[in-house]
């Protein structure tokens, strides 16, 4: 069941009720973004600025002031679909389509659907990223410009990004702001998030208070989405309405995640090294291959990387800038390089002349270990089955937003900084769980197996998801962390496929997309198609398999993540249950298949393959389609 709005909120909507809001008491007029660089006016109503996340920052090391950048998209939406609700909120008016005006986001005043809050992971890997290359109203196209998004979260939900932690993209603190390094740590991180997002609804969008709110996220976000959902439940429930997450491939537990995050265990598994090279790599040589990811991203290795160097060389001597046109920078690069990427772990048997043939033998056929930061990697680092190495999103990203036109239009001008995605002189991140923390934990180190314990209790939905062919976190280790957190599976609720409707593509979009967005879009519909497996726990806990997506679902299967976003939205199940274990023992084989029959065509249509609308609540077709499935298992078992 759905909890009750708390107090805090009740009493705010009253407010609201008897303030009859103005649009001077909404939406920020200052932070609102009139026209973006190569497109024009937002699609729908769009802000950009800061939200003062200082009453949960590390203002001993940071300084007295943290502030986070925050850009926000209001949901496609018309007043006809808010009339019946009973919140004090005015949609912007016109048609829910990519048609919104400038006077529209500079006098918007809110609307009841859901606000969605998108992570990133990293650590350093700001939120603008999944807003324009997965998710977003607009993304970059092919040719670093922007394009309208068919299937941008928009149409379900209002959607907003944190550039975090302190210290990336445009957010700072005190300290940087004198030339310093902004500090940062898992459980600060989530404090400091916490408050920005007080701000958020106390400050800059009030009239958003009372609508359900969920975070969502992927990668390092594994970490980032569970401690600041405990955190926002803990000390800000009655300020932010938070309804459930979604966590998508993301760090989780190192004990569960460790083979599955090892570059020679993943590429055995798909077939790119031999059976009898594996087994002496891994069980002989003792060779462990922990990617990017698991080392704490790539971010956090560079940094690691680039203060060995200036280590070694001391900032006082010639070579203290670290000069690359200095060949003996570079030699020391190359080597701090092999050994955090490259070396294949303290337990490897180096002194085997067939140790080091195999292992190299490994490297050669493997896009050099499957590598995140090879220049002539010719597997896609994040998706398997991606198109390799023309991946440009990430350069065309940098240098969209460090213009000083998107700067001006972001309301970021003031930042202590003008180099995006961090600052010339970095920030500093501590991971404190064991979760994408390789070799920097100690045991009984607590993971997100303990906080998802913790937290999926007090939530609507908590729903961990991964793309079942990502390289950097596979789905294998994720399933078995989930398992772990020791919630018995409900009835019916065990591993079972769930389906979304595969519509066409404008051919114009696939002509003007990036490489990398929605490699499975087709100009002729495919109806319902297989979207993965899905298993539900007691505690409104579930896990999720999206099929054919590497690491970045929004952006590598672009519909099937919108139709994710609706199911968690609406709280609509995935897919019907199936018959108990006891039913399925006892009926015959021909009942059986009449069962399974029956299932998997109830499945494969609505209301399971429908995009549920993201405010409405559990559908009564769902439970029409149950009950026919249920007539169908009690003959069978009858007949049995």
């Amino acid at each position: 069941m759905r909890r009750m709005l708390p107090i805090r909120v009740l009493l705010q909507v009253l407010a609201l009720l008897s303030a009859r809001v103005s649009p001077t008491d909404c939406a920020p007029a200052e932070d609102s973004i009139l026209s973006l660089p190569l497109y024009g006016p937002p699609p729908t109503p769009q802000f950009s600025g800061y939200l003062d996340a200082s009453a949960g920052c590390d203002v001993v090391a940071n300084g007295p002031s943290c502030r986070i950048h925050y850009w926000f998209a209001a949901a496609e939406t018309n007043e006809a679909e808010d009339a019946d609700t009973s919140r004090v909120l005015h949609a912007t008016e016109g048609e829910p389509s990519y048609h919104a005006n400038t006077n529209a986001t500079s006098t918007w005043q809110g609307n009841s659907r859901p606000v969605v809050l998108w992570l990133n992971g990293g650590p350093g890997s700001p939120s603008t990223l999944g807003f324009l290359q997965e998710l977003g109203p607009l993304l970059l196209n092919a040719t670093g410009g922007l394009m309208n998004n068919p299937w941008s979260w928009t149409k379900l939900a209002n959607v907003v990004v944190f550039e975090s932690p302190i210290g990336v993209g445009y957010s700072y603190c005190s300290e940087q702001v004198a030339g310093g390094v902004c500090q940062n740590s898992d459980n600060y991180t989530a404090s400091a998030s916490r408050a920005a997002l007080v701000d958020f609804f106390t400050n800059k969008f009030p009239e958003l208070a009372c609508n359900d709110f969920f975070i969502v996220g992927e990668s390092y976000a594994g970490v980032y989405i569970p401690t600041l959902a405990r955190d926002v439940l803990d000390h800000a429930s009655d300020t932010v309405n938070l309804r459930g997450i979604a966590v998508g491939d993301p760090c989780t537990d190192m004990k569960a995640q460790q083979d599955s995050m090892d570059s020679l265990w993943y590429a055995h598994k798909y077939g790119l090294v031999p059976d009898s090279e594996f087994d002496l790599l891994w069980n002989t040589c003792r060779a462990r291959m922990p990617n990017l990811v698991a080392r704490g991203g790539k971010h956090v290795v560079a940094g690691r990387i680039k203060r060995e160097v200036k280590a070694k060389f001391g900032d006082g001597s010639s070579h203290g800038a670290l000069d690359l046109n200095d060949r003996a920078v570079r030699e020391e690069l190359d080597d701090a390089i092999r050994r955090h990427l490259y070396h294949p772990g303290g337990l490897f048997d180096s002194a085997s002349a067939e140790c080091r043939m195999a292992h190299r033998k490994f490297l050669m056929s493997t896009s050099n270990g499957l590598s995140q930061g090879w220049e002539h990697l010719y597997i896609d680092d994040y998706s398997l089955f991606g198109p390799g190495g023309v991946d440009t999103e990430d350069i065309d990203m940098a240098s969209y937003m460090m213009r000083e036109d998107v700067r001006d239009a972001l309301h970021v001008s003031d930042a202590p900084t003008a180099t995006w995605p961090h600052p010339p002189q970095g920030f500093q991140y501590k991971s404190e769980y064991a979760a994408c923390n390789w070799g920097g934990v100690e045991d009984g180190t607590p993971s997100m197996i303990d906080v998802y314990r913790e937290i999926a209790p007090r939530l609507d939905v908590t729903l961990v998801y991964n793309g079942d062919t990502d390289p950097c976190v596979s789905y294998e280790g994720t399933r078995t962390a989930l398992e772990r957190v020791g919630f018995p599976e409900i009835e019916g609720g065990y591993y079972r496929p769930w389906f979304y409707n595969h519509t066409a593509a404008d051919p114009t979009i696939l002509m003007e997309k990036a490489a990398m967005f929605g490699p499975d879009l087709l100009v002729v519909p495919t109806g319902s198609q297989f979207g993965g497996e899905i298993v539900n726990y007691e505690n409104n806990l579930s896990f999720l398999t999206v099929h054919g997506s590497g690491h970045m679902v929004p952006q590598f299967r672009p519909q099937a993540a919108l139709h994710m976003l609706g199911k968690v939205l609406a709280g609509d199940p995935f897919s019907p249950l199936l018959p108990s274990n006891r039913t399925l023992a006892r009926m015959s084989g021909k009942d059986f298949g009449s069962v399974m029959d029956v299932w998997t065509l109830a499945a494969q249509a609505p209301p399971y393959t429908s995009l549920s609308s993201g405010v409405g609540r559990r559908d009564a077709a769902n439970e029409d389609a149950n009950e026919l499935i249920g007539e169908e298992v009690g003959a069978a078992v009858v007949r049995g």
